[in-house]
């Protein structure tokens, strides 16, 4: 993909993408906010007429977030691959390359597919693929329009690779190792007996990954996940030097620890800090006004007293609760009202003022923004209230 291109984009007429914002007009104390400091929600002004429920992107606060990530990057030497699971869009990632990114993590074959097909030549698989005879005919595919790196984590993990490869020298193979999260990846210390297979067996061993996925657990515990994981990246590496197997890139990953990495760590691969959501603010990972993507809905109902029920519920939202997080979702334009509970295409919001008027659009920041965006065949892109374009949501869907 060329870094000037910009795919699947359709423009009404807006301005070029900047890097400036409006501070928006209030609502209450998000919390969360970097250095602990409460911030009020700005209300995202919509353009009129949008059919709801549908995936708005603020275009300004997009631009601003990847200039900020990949500077951050680019002032510590480290390379910056995001995760695109996140935004699933091809227009956003073009995006991202412009801003310097080396590259495009994704989590399935179908998502690396989708990217490749629109030119993106550098992809990395962040996943313990599991390989049968079809999927190694995918990845065979794959490694001939694009340079490609995969996940393992067990010699099984890497028997299967190579065997289900025509070649296995054309795919390089990071080792996943397990730095805290105790998801996937393998213990630091044996990370050596996993790539001394992929190395015997003819596959190219690219380094060392990890995710510090338990930095979610609060803002407390993400310097000790981001520590974690560039000590988990540097014991890894000494268990390849031992058995005589370089370790070039350690890639790190994840929002709340990327600006954090440190020591060893040469390559993250943040995604959520694309768009953000109402779980990074809660993180401290950015501030209510680094929030790019909402779901835009309307009030259809307040017959019963002290709510409003809004047409978007679990499918529009996606339904996901979270331990620092009440409720499924936050309304700036309704004083930071918070979605208290969904039905499949409803969102009850508990109310702290007078009712909304029916018929009334609001957005409504979502707990997690990466699964909501997945329930959606394309985002409408706003630029100070106007309609700018829309982009599809290219790799939906593809979880395979």
């Amino acid at each position: 993909m060329r870094r000037d291109a910009t795919p699947g984009v359709r423009r009404d007429g807006g301005t070029a993408p900047g890097l400036s914002r409006s501070d928006g007009d209030g609502g209450e104390p998000a919390g969360g906010a970097p250095g602990g400091v409460t911030a009020p929600w700005p209300v995202l002004p919509l353009p009129t007429g949008l059919e709801t429920p549908t995936l708005v992107v603020d275009e300004v606060a997009l631009e601003r977030n990847l200039a900020r990530m990949a500077a951050h990057a680019a002032a510590r030497g480290i390379a910056l691959r995001p995760h695109a699971k996140t935004h699933k869009s091809c227009f956003v990632a073009q995006r991202q390359l412009h801003h310097g990114a080396n590259g495009l993590t994704v989590a399935t074959l179908g998502e690396a597919e989708v990217f490749a097909a629109a030119g993106v030549e550098d992809l990395f698989v962040a996943y313990p693929l599991w390989m049968t005879a079809e999927r190694g005919q995918r990845l065979d595919r794959l490694a001939r329009v694009a340079k490609l790196r995969v996940g393992v984590d067990s010699v099984e993990g890497v028997a299967a690779l190579a065997g289900a490869l025509h070649n296995p020298a054309s795919v390089e193979v990071s080792i996943e190792v397990d730095c805290g999260q105790h998801r996937s990846g393998v213990a630091p210390e044996l990370a050596g007996r996993v790539a001394r297979a992929a190395a015997d067996r003819g596959l190219v061993v690219a380094g060392l990954f990890t995710h510090g996925g338990h930095s979610y657990a609060g803002p407390s515990s993400v310097a000790r996940a981001a520590e974690d994981e560039a000590r988990a990246l540097a014991r890894g590496a000494e268990s390849l030097a031992a058995v005589g197997v370089g370790a070039a890139v350690l890639s790190a990953g994840s929002t709340p620890t990327a600006a954090l990495a440190h020591g060893p760590v040469n390559e993250v691969r943040p995604g959520t800090y694309a768009l953000n959501d109402r779980q990074q603010v809660a993180l401290g990972s950015c501030a209510p006004g680094d929030v790019a993507g909402v779901v835009a809905a309307t009030v259809v109902s307040t017959a019963v007293a002290g709510q409003a029920v809004l047409d978007a519920g679990s499918k529009a939202l996606a339904g996901e609760s979270k331990p620092l997080l009440e409720g499924f979702g936050v309304v700036p334009a309704l004083g930071g009202a918070v979605v208290r509970s969904l039905s499949e295409h409803h969102a009850v919001v508990e109310l702290r003022d007078a009712p909304p008027a029916l018929g009334s659009v609001v957005g409504v920041v979502p707990n997690h923004i990466c699964t909501a965006v997945n329930l959606f065949d394309e985002a409408v892109l706003v630029r100070e209230g106007r309609l700018v374009g829309r982009f599809p949501i290219d790799a939906r869907g593809r979880l395979g």
